[in-house]
């Protein structure tokens, strides 16, 4: 008898195979995981855009109202360029927008249609399609 220290045809193609289905069921659930992290990283991005936005009307950098495209070339004095949305809910690189009102403290921060400065707003974001 031969004394073979190596691994069979048989067992190569049993532990590809094992190794094929692993990936077939796992896959799916890293993409989902990895598009619910992008997702939460646009939610954040958000909030520092807003809270930017809201130190400026603070100090009185910021007067009046503004929205839409015209915000996205204004970018608050605490950030250094306004970042691009991550989530493929919208198309990915979209740019955030943000609206404001100096006079009554609010600014509300939209990527899309998706209004990230409310509950609601985040939780269709978030919301798995």
């Amino acid at each position: 008898m031969k004394n073979n220290k190596g691994f069979s045809l048989v067992e190569l193609i049993v532990v590809i195979a094992i190794m094929a289905v692993l990936v077939g069921v796992l896959a799916p659930q890293f993409i989902k995981y990895v598009e619910s992290s992008r997702r939460s990283t646009d939610v954040s991005n958000a909030e520092t855009i807003r809270s930017a936005v809201l130190a400026d009307i603070a100090e009185g950098s910021i007067t009046g109202t503004g929205s839409g495209k015209e915000c996205t070339s204004s970018v608050p004095s605490t950030l250094g360029e306004i970042p691009k949305a991550k989530g493929n809910k919208v198309s990915v690189g979209a740019p955030f927008k943000y609206t404001y009102n100096a006079g009554k403290g609010t600014c509300e921060v939209y990527v899309g249609t998706f209004n990230l400065s409310t509950t609601s707003g985040v939780a269709d974001y978030k919301k798995v399609s």
